[in-house]
C-alpha cells in the first residue's frame, strides 16, 4: 500500500473512527484502525464489536492494499503533524508503515490486517430519514436521561420508536424521565421499537459533519446503521423489554406554573452551590412565588426567589439538584412550564410552547 492524503483530511477522518476504538478489549487488534487504499479513496475502519464505524476520504492511491496501525499513536502522529500532504507506505517485510509529511518521518508497528474483524455485511429491513439537527437536538434532550449502571442494560439505552413518519426516543434512570418526538423527512410502514446504547447516540453527535443535512436510520434485526455523508455507523441493539414509561405519566395535575427558564437555572445553580452529598433543593410554591432553598451544616444556607405564573396554592416539595438542572437546561424556549400534583409524585417540566417533548423528575422526600 502506499498511498498520499492530506494532513487535514486524514485527521479529520481518524477523529471520526477512533470513536470505535476498544480501549479495554482483550484483543489488540481492536485498539487499532483498519486503513485500506483503494480506487481513489483511502477507507478507515474501527470497531469495538459493539460500535462500528467506517468513513472514507479522497487520496492518491499509488498502490492498493491494507494496514492496521496503533489508533491512539496514529492519532497522535497525524494531529501533531504539519497541514501539508502526508504519504503513507506499507513495508510488510518489516511489519512497518512508513509515514512522511515535509521533514517529518515516523516508522510505525503495525497489527495484522487479516485478523481484524470485517465490516458486517448487513440485511436491511426497514429504513427511514431524519433531518440532521432535529435528530442532535433530540439525543441531547433524552439522553441525560439515561442510566449508567451497568448491572440495569437495559436503562443504559434509549428506546427508539419509529411510527410511519414519527419518531421517538425515551430515556429514564428509574428517577426522571425525558421523552421527545418529531416529524421524519422519511418513514417507514411498519412500526419500529429499539433500544439503543446511550454510548451509541453520544458517539453520533460528535461524528455528524456540520454541513449534513439528512441522516439515514437503517434496521435489521439486531443493529441499527446511521449513515452520513460518507460515514456509517452501526451499533449493536439492547435486548429486553423496556419498562413501561407511561405509567408514570400523571393524567391531570393539581398545579401548574410558568417560568422563565434562565431565571430558573440561575438560582438552581446559586442554591445548589450549598447542597452535599445528593441533598435536594427544597421548592415551595406560593402566591405566584418559587422559593428555593438548599442548605448543608458545614457550609450554610442559600434561599433564591423567582416570580411564577400561577401556583397560587402552597407546595412544598424537593427535588436533586442537579436532575432539576439537567432538566430546565434541556428546554430551548424562554419560558417553561412546570406541573406537579403533590410531595410524592413526580412533577413534569416541558416547554411552554412546544408540545413534543417533557422531562419528568421524581421527588425528593422532605424529612
Amino acid at each position: 500500500m502506499f498511498i498520499k492524503c492530506t494532513q487535514s483530511d486524514l485527521w479529520n477522518t481518524i477523529q471520526i473512527v477512533q470513536k470505535a476504538v476498544s480501549t479495554r478489549s482483550t484483543l489488540p487488534i481492536l485498539s487499532g484502525i483498519l486503513f485500506q487504499g483503494k480506487g481513489q479513496e483511502v477507507i478507515l475502519n474501527a470497531t469495538n464489536l459493539e460500535l462500528s464505524i467506517k468513513t472514507s476520504i479522497p487520496a492518491d492511491i499509488k498502490k492498493e492494499g491494507s494496514v492496521v496501525i496503533p489508533a491512539r499513536l496514529i492519532g497522535e502522529v497525524v494531529k501533531n503533524l504539519p497541514d501539508s500532504t502526508i504519504e503513507m507506505f506499507l513495508d510488510e517485510p518489516n511489519g512497518l508503515v512508513r509515514i512522511s509529511c515535509q521533514e517529518s518521518n515516523f516508522n510505525i508497528k503495525i497489527l495484522p490486517p487479516e485478523d481484524f474483524p470485517k465490516f458486517p455485511e448487513l440485511k436491511i429491513e426497514q429504513s427511514c430519514i431524519i433531518n440532521a439537527e432535529e435528530l442532535i437536538d433530540i439525543v441531547k434532550q433524552v439522553v441525560k436521561a439515561t442510566s449508567t449502571d451497568e448491572t440495569r442494560p437495559i436503562l443504559t439505552g434509549v428506546l427508539l420508536s419509529v411510527n410511519k413518519n414519527k419518531i421517538k426516543m425515551v430515556a429514564t434512570d428509574s428517577y426522571r424521565l425525558a421523552i421527545k418526538e418529531v416529524d421524519l423527512k422519511k418513514g417507514i410502514k411498519d412500526k419500529i421499537k429499539v433500544i439503543v446504547p446511550s454510548k451509541t447516540l453520544v458517539e453520533l453527535m460528535k461524528i455528524i459533519p456540520k454541513e449534513s443535512k439528512d441522516v439515514s436510520m437503517c434496521f435489521t434485526e439486531n443493529q441499527l446503521i446511521f449513515k452520513t455523508g460518507k460515514t456509517i455507523l452501526i451499533s449493536r441493539l439492547i435486548e429486553g423489554q423496556y419498562p413501561n414509561y407511561q405509567q408514570l405519566l400523571p393524567d391531570s395535575y393539581e398545579i401548574k406554573i410558568e417560568v422563565n427558564k434562565e431565571e430558573l437555572i440561575a438560582a438552581v445553580r446559586r442554591a445548589s452551590l450549598f447542597t452535599q452529598d445528593n441533598s435536594p433543593i427544597k421548592i415551595k410554591i406560593r402566591d405566584e412565588m418559587m422559593e428555593l432553598n438548599a442548605a448543608a451544616i458545614d457550609v450554610g444556607e442559600a434561599v433564591e426567589r423567582v416570580k411564577i405564573k400561577g401556583g397560587k396554592e402552597d407546595i412544598e416539595i424537593a427535588f436533586n439538584s442537579q436532575y432539576l438542572l439537567e432538566g430546565l437546561m434541556s428546554m430551548d424556549e424562554e419560558n417553561v412550564i412546570f406541573e406537579i400534583i403533590d410531595t410524592v409524585r413526580p412533577g413534569v417540566i416541558k416547554p411552554k410552547k412546544k408540545q413534543n417533548y417533557l422531562y419528568l423528575i421524581m421527588p425528593v422526600r422532605i424529612v
